[in-house]
């Protein structure tokens, strides 16, 4: 009953099966993606691919490749509380409507190697965030037993980071921002200048690709970053 609550508005939830990069049982996707052709996981998923606009085509192979590239790396030990987020990838549905995503990957079904091939999946629409003009996506990817081991990937340059999308003082002065402190009061508390301020805000901005302060802010809580 909570599953089929999220019909008939911008989000779908299901289960992605990570072997055959497919979507399983899930609710939401028909009034989400609209009408598709197809039957099966793989054809509604092929169809899903179909809809990414043209700067975004390279979106699935590219992020595949970095997946498997830091699913490499990370010790069993840290393949805890893990989360995958995704956000910025700009697809035009059927009907014109435009629909950018942010995506939520929880694993569920480990091994013994603590592997897993499933994903619990929570995407929305979240178009009236982003920057008409942003015309990147990135990926975080966090776990442990404090979720302290983070690996990013910004599509503007295909930068593979081993450290988050925003710094420690970055993401000190949004905690600020989103405290409702305003640029003076954050400089003073902080020592530095209100320009510094200004200026760490309208990086953050652009690199995350919000439209505003009050996006930024929402889209870095939604990923786990303040």
């Amino acid at each position: 009953m909570l599953l089929q609550s999220v019909k008939g508005i911008d989000v779908v939830i299901g289960i992605f099966d990570h072997r055959r990069y497919t979507p399983l049982a899930g609710v939401g996707a028909d009034e989400f993606w609209g009408p598709l052709p197809g039957n099966s996981p793989t054809e509604r998923m092929r169809s899903i691919l179909e809809l990414l606009e043209k700067e975004y085509l390279a979106f699935p192979v590219d992020s595949v490749k970095w997946f498997a590239a830091v699913l490499n790396e990370i010790p069993p030990e840290m393949r805890v509380n893990m989360k995958i987020h995704h956000c910025g990838i700009c697809y035009r549905r059927r009907d014109g409507k435009r629909l950018r995503l942010f995506s939520q990957g929880v694993p569920f079904h480990y091994d013994a190697g603590r592997n897993f091939s499933f994903t619990f999946n929570y995407a929305q629409n979240i178009a009236h965030l982003i920057k008409k003009d942003f015309t990147h996506y990135w990926i975080r990817l966090s776990c442990g037993p404090n979720r302290e081991y983070v690996r990013t990937l910004h599509a503007e340059n295909m930068e593979y980071a081993q450290r988050d999308l925003l710094s420690a003082r970055e993401k000190e002065i949004l905690a600020l921002i989103a405290e409702d402190l305003d640029t003076k009061e954050i400089a003073q508390r902080l020592f530095i200048s209100p320009n510094t301020v200004s200026n760490h805000r309208s990086n953050m901005i652009e690199r995350l690709g919000a439209r505003d302060t009050t996006a930024l802010v929402q889209l870095a809580k939604m990923a786990g970053m303040i």
